[in-house]
C-alpha cells in the first residue's frame, strides 16, 4: 500500500473527511521520513528553526563544493569507507567519508570528509567507487566530487 492510496481511494468515493485524514497522514509520514517528530499539524516555530538550520547546512555544503570545484585542481577520488554519523540534515543522513585522493601527476593520500548524502544518492557512494574531483589549492584536505562548478 502506497502513501497516497488513502487519498486516491477517498477521492474516488467522495468521502472528503476521509480524504483530509489521508492527506494529514501522508504529510505526517513525509515529516517522519524527514527526521521530524510529531505531525504536520503540530509543527512549531522550533521545528521551523530546525528546518532553517538544515537548509543552511545543505546550502553551506553546496557552496563549499562549488567553491572547490571552481578554484580546485583535478584529482581522482576513491571512497575507501563511509560511516553514518547518526546525524540527519533535512532527513538526509550525514556520513564521514574516508577518501583516497590522487592528484594529477602526484602521490595518493587520504582525507576525511563529512558529506550530507540523500538516501536516493547513497548507492553512488559505495566503498571502492572512484569519481572525478577537485582539491582546494590552499588546503589539500578539502576536496569536492565533480569536475566543474554547478553554478
Amino acid at each position: 500500500m502506497g502513501v497516497f492510496d488513502g487519498i486516491t481511494n477517498a477521492a474516488a468515493g467522495g468521502d472528503w473527511q476521509a480524504q483530509a485524514a489521508a492527506a494529514q497522514a501522508a504529510a505526517d509520514e513525509a515529516m517522519k521520513s524527514a527526521g521530524m517528530t510529531g505531525s504536520a499539524a503540530d509543527m512549531t516555530m522550533a521545528d521551523a528553526g530546525g528546518l532553517m538550520a538544515d537548509r543552511d547546512a545543505i546550502t553551506a555544503q553546496a557552496n563549499e563544493q562549488n567553491r572547490i570545484l571552481t578554484v580546485g585542481s583535478p584529482v581522482t577520488l576513491t571512497i575507501v569507507s563511509k560511516v553514518d554519523t547518526g546525524e540527519k540534515s533535512a532527513g538526509n543522513p550525514v556520513y564521514q567519508l574516508e577518501l583516497s585522493v590522487v592528484p594529477e601527476g602526484g602521490a595518493a593520500y587520504t582525507v576525511s570528509k563529512r558529506e550530507i548524502i540523500g538516501s536516493t544518492a547513497l548507492s553512488g557512494y559505495a566503498d571502492g567507487t572512484t569519481m572525478a574531483g577537485r582539491v582546494d589549492p590552499a588546503d589539500k584536505n578539502l576536496v569536492a566530487f565533480g569536475d566543474k562548478p554547478f553554478r
